[in-house]
């Protein structure tokens, strides 16, 4: 008998800790979601101004879901997760901030790509990576700096040091492929998508 009420003490006592564990984790998930959501505009904003700095506004353009998907098929671990027109101060479009998410080594790497009206890769913006510190951490270092001015086009990763066409290859971090495959991809769908949705204009 006394090892019954023993256990039904225990259970409930149980029971309190996780309620309360619930209740706390609620509560703190309501005050910092605000502050999380808010820092995250920060940082996309501050990508899409990074890859067209012409650009007084960024807005946004319905996916076409068609075609991200055919971008996903195509590409492996890529997906487009949004697309926002870059409009100078007088309302002209400018170009396009396609927004990728791309498989590397460790996670998936979140990134703007400018492209503008005329077929050219303004650049890639980092917005999120959690890859292998010294390696694949370099990307923003290493990769994104070879995409700036290039023409949309799709890209091919070369190793270190064997770049043999700088126009159709990007030089890998050395000791981190995959990410710099990742990366190259996620570039490449973001082409692809404007090639097949968005070029000439909505």
């Amino acid at each position: 008998m006394n090892d019954t009420k023993s256990m039904i003490k225990n259970a409930l006592i149980l029971f309190a800790i996780t309620l309360v564990a619930g209740v706390l984790l609620g509560l703190v998930y309501q005050v910092t979601k605000e502050p999380i959501a808010y820092q995250d505009k920060l940082a996309q904003d501050k990508a899409n101004q990074s890859v067209f700095a012409a650009a007084s506004t960024f807005d946004d353009v319905a996916l076409d879901d068609g075609a991200a998907a055919a971008v996903a098929s195509e590409y492996t671990g890529v997906s487009i997760e949004s697309v926002k027109e870059a409009k100078d101060a007088s309302g002209a479009g400018l170009g396009y901030v396609i927004q990728v998410k791309s498989k590397g080594y460790g996670d998936f790497i979140t990134y703007t790509v400018g492209i503008t009206n005329e077929g050219n890769i303004n650049g890639i913006s980092i917005i999120k990576i959690a890859e292998t510190p010294g390696l694949g951490m370099n990307a923003e270092k290493v990769i994104s700096p070879q995409f700036v001015d290039k023409a949309a086009a799709i890209y091919s990763v070369a190793k270190s040091g064997q770049v043999t066409d700088p126009a159709t290859q990007i030089e890998a971090i050395s000791g981190a492929t995959i990410t710099s495959k990742a990366v190259t991809n996620g570039v490449n769908g973001a082409v692809s998508y404007f090639e097949n949705v968005l070029k000439g204009g909505q």
